[in-house]
């Protein structure tokens, strides 16, 4: 079993300049990184939602999905914890190889 830390700050603003077209926001105490992205179709969206739904299973970790046609938003952070944890950091980085955003 794979021993999840929480993340560190430096961690994070690593993570979200590799990652650009992630953010983090905080609601309620709790900080979270999101998603947000419209792709040209709605093909191309739902492509990447199962894509998503691999990175998911491989990881046993699931983001909150939103999806309107083209649209597409996360939110990810470890339940369990109310943070962002090393998960949550290894889904972004796994999910964004994975699609080539």
């Amino acid at each position: 079993m794979r021993q999840i830390t929480q993340a560190t700050k430096s961690e994070i603003q690593e993570l979200l300049t590799q990652h650009p077209l992630w953010n983090q926001k905080e609601e309620a105490g709790v900080p979270f990184l999101t998603f947000d992205y419209q792709f040209r179709t709605f093909q191309e969206a739902f492509l990447f939602l199962t894509k998503l739904a691999f990175v998911s299973e491989s990881l046993d970790h699931h983001a909150e999905i939103w999806n309107v046609y083209n649209k597409v938003r996360l939110k990810l952070y470890t339940h369990n914890t109310k943070s962002i944890s090393s998960l949550d950091l290894e889904f972004v980085k796994r999910l964004m190889e994975r699609t080539g955003l």
